[in-house]
């Protein structure tokens, strides 16, 4: 695949996340190999990661304040029971 065409696969996983659709996630996945797996994987913490600055950036806020909440938002995660 080329750069377009990942992204558009990876902006399809995103699309099936935000509608609950995780068969639909699953379907796109399923016939690629886990090294492909893989690239969409990191295509998605990229995205999403430039979503973040986007957002940060229009609201005022630094880089460093965006780590610094993704941290936050770990640790809460981290210190919760699992389910």
């Amino acid at each position: 695949m080329n750069a377009h065409e990942w992204d558009r696969l990876t902006m399809a996983v995103v699309a099936c996340a935000l509608a609950n659709d995780g068969e639909g996630a699953a379907a796109l996945l399923e016939p690629l190999d886990a090294r492909d797996v893989s690239h969409v994987t990191v295509r998605l913490a990229a995205m999403a990661a430039e979503a973040l600055l986007q957002e940060a950036d229009a609201a005022g806020v630094g880089r460093a304040e965006v780590l610094g909440r993704w941290q936050a938002r770990i640790l809460d995660h981290e210190a919760r029971p699992a389910e």
